[in-house]
């Protein structure tokens, strides 16, 4: 069977979707070589992949000025983090863990972009690309209008091809265009989604491989005391802001003030490095604040969830037939939420103009109009309908065969 190099960004939207994937290639007999950081050790080598680690600050996606999340309003901003952010960081450091070992095919995350062709190339082996998001028909940004010839937008593509061509010169490659970097490459991609969730899917072509969100359980997930849910109320909706920006105890306050009189119980999975303790004493009784909640199980007991829309939270709880509040923050989240709107599951709020009368009508209205329950479930028929990892471990293992035969 073949040795696999897995590459994947240390973030927990981009480690968890690729976990099913290589426990299914390890369970049909690959050899998994997983580069990754310590962060991720324990569920890395639950799926039986050997973990090669490298330093990395452990809140980096939170704290670092680079690759801390952004609203990209230009694409070059979006390509300077991921030249900036991740290739220069961790290219180096994936080929000094790996110096003088073979492979026979690599599996590279999107955010690495052309990072991950570097590898390839460096190692001479062919690449398939997992994308974490949706596959990206036009860079992040691309959308807002912001003028080429603005001096910061010129300051900008500068800086990003000179680091650009450094970084080019350091390993020996040939230096891409600004359009190559975001680029999905790869001989096929694999995308955590549905054909139907896509947007513009009808523009990718057939070696975008959509196999639907990867759901496997968590063995790190701590208890949860399910039979409290309905003990007094008939109706849960669960609240979470991803795992890089809940740490807004703003917001908090505001579902507090939003839904501390509803007859419906809230479980607010705060975060695990969010200091709650300005707030306890304003926690209303139907509240469940809980550090951390197995959100896979949760989201079987929610009749809707509030989210930032992250791509892997979104997806878990259409998987789930889950309706949507969604509050999108930064990055890929505007367009995920956006997708969910026009499918007509979910209802998108600006954080902007965010008041407790804005959020109280929202969650009324998708836990009232059945309509939001029912698109859930189409879409989550065509995340369930998609093959999930083990449609995704057979592609790419059915390819390779194939081509070396």
């Amino acid at each position: 069977m073949a040795r696999v190099l897995v590459v994947i960004t240390p973030a927990e939207g981009h480690v968890n979707p690729s976990l099913g994937l290589v426990k299914q290639l390890t369970d049909n007999g690959e050899e998994v070589v997983y580069v990754c950081t310590e962060e991720y050790r324990a569920r890395i080598e639950q799926t039986g992949a050997q973990l090669r680690t490298y330093p990395f600050p452990e809140d980096a996606f939170s704290h670092d000025p680079v690759l801390k999340p952004a609203e990209y309003k230009h694409p070059y901003q979006f390509v300077y983090m991921m030249v900036g952010g991740i290739i220069r960081k961790i290219v180096p450091e994936v080929l000094r863990v790996t110096a003088n070992e073979t492979f026979d095919y690599l599996i590279f995350d999107s955010l690495m972009g052309w990072g991950g062709t570097i590898i390839a190339e460096k190692l001479g082996i062919p690449a398939v690309c997992s994308i974490a998001s949706f596959a990206f028909v036009e860079p992040l940004g691309t959308d807002q209008g912001l003028d080429e010839n603005r001096a910061d937008v010129k300051e900008l593509y500068e800086a990003t091809m000179k680091l650009t061509r450094q970084l080019a010169d350091e390993f020996q490659v040939r230096a891409p265009a600004m359009g190559e970097i975001a680029r999905h490459a790869g001989r096929l991609k694999l995308v955590y989604t549905s054909r139907y969730f896509q947007p513009q899917a009808e523009k990718l072509d057939d070696s975008f491989i959509f196999a639907g969100p990867s759901i496997v359980p968590r063995q790190d997930a701590p208890s949860f005391p399910f039979e409290q849910l309905h003990a007094r109320h008939r109706q849960t909706v669960y609240i979470a802001m991803g795992t890089i920006l809940n740490k807004d105890l703003d917001f908090y306050k505001l579902c507090f003030d939003a839904f501390g009189d509803l007859p419906v119980t809230f479980v607010l999975s705060s975060g695990r490095y969010t200091d709650m303790t300005p707030l306890k004493d304003r926690i209303p009784d139907n509240f469940i604040v809980q550090p951390y909640v197995p959100q896979l199980e949760m989201l079987q007991h929610a009749d809707a969830f509030i989210t930032h829309a992250g791509m892997n939270s979104t997806s878990e709880a259409l998987y789930y037939n889950v309706p949507l509040v969604m509050i999108p923050l930064t990055s890929d989240q505007p367009l995920v939420a956006k997708r969910v709107e026009e499918l007509g599951a979910g209802i998108a709020l600006d954080k902007h103009n965010l008041t407790p009368a804005a959020l109280r009508a929202a969650l009324a209205e998708v836990l009232s109009n059945p309509a939001y329950k029912r698109q859930a479930h189409v879409i989550g028929e065509s995340l369930r309908q998609a093959g999930g990892y083990k449609r995704a471990a057979d592609a790419i293992t059915n390819y390779f065969a194939t081509i070396n035969r």
